[in-house]
């Protein structure tokens, strides 16, 4: 469709209270609408941004990816629909109640809006475990999966479980590109892994962001003994950049 000066859009920012009882709020998206359900969107800020636990992150990118969801059918969110939202929704995630917004471009405006109220600010961060596990998850649904973040399968929690007509794959998403010292907790994590697959017979991979030049003797040391556990235990390994070629087929059961 094509967008004017003239067009007229309205906007929500997406919070979260972390702890109710202190009322801290935090803005993790915004969504863009029109009156007719013509144009919009929604931006997320990545899961890893806004919490360092990883039970949260799953959490909110439940929530959040459920809201994206509605905007990829025919017919998007309107007005109306984003009031009833702002009005069911006001627990620990919330809309604020909608604005009004020129919207020269709807892309761009719902860009210029993430920047001006949602995106991180700071410098650049470090590829831990949470940004690469960001990656990865928004990868793999761009390709088509669903997948679900942080969740447990009886007794295993898994980083992230893509789930298929074959069965479910479990991914475990680790990085040796930090400046981290003790490496002890990712091979804990590998492991862990590891044994879950055993007892619950599921399909797996291990997805790995290597080591750096400027990375430390341990983390190479450490990212070849677990990578060494995964091929004695037949789970591919791949590099997150590796997971948007359309060509590369995921573990079967």
């Amino acid at each position: 469709m094509g967008v004017t000066v003239t067009e007229r859009g309205f906007y929500s920012v997406v919070r979260w209270r972390s702890d109710a009882t202190r009322d801290e709020a935090r803005n993790v998206a915004v969504v863009l609408v029109d009156a007719e359900g013509q144009f919009g969107g929604i931006r997320i800020a990545p899961p890893s941004t806004l919490s360092n636990d990883a039970r949260q992150q799953g959490f909110l990118d439940t929530i959040l990816h459920g809201l994206e969801l509605q905007f990829e059918g025919d017919k998007r969110p309107d007005l109306e629909r984003l009031r009833k939202m702002s009005e069911a929704l006001t627990q620990s995630l919330y809309l604020t109640s909608p604005r009004p917004t020129a919207v020269p471009d709807p892309d761009l405006t719902l860009q210029a809006l993430y920047k001006a109220f949602v995106a991180p600010v700071g410098a650049p961060r470090a590829l831990s475990k949470g940004v690469v596990i960001d990656k990865v998850v928004h990868t793999l649904r761009k390709r088509g999966f669903h997948v679900r973040r942080s969740e447990y399968v009886g007794e295993f929690v898994f980083d992230a479980l893509v789930d298929r007509t074959e069965g479910i794959l479990a991914c475990d998403v680790l990085s040796f590109a930090t400046a981290t010292r003790d490496w002890i907790p990712a091979e804990r994590d590998a492991g862990h892994f590891l044994y879950g697959l055993e007892r619950l017979g599921l399909a797996g991979m291990a997805v790995i962001q290597p080591p750096t030049e400027e990375s430390r003797d341990e983390a190479s040391t450490s990212f070849a003994r677990v990578r060494n556990w995964f091929e004695e235990a037949s789970v591919p390994v791949h590099n997150p950049a590796e997971l948007a070629d359309q060509q590369l087929a995921l573990p079967t059961p």
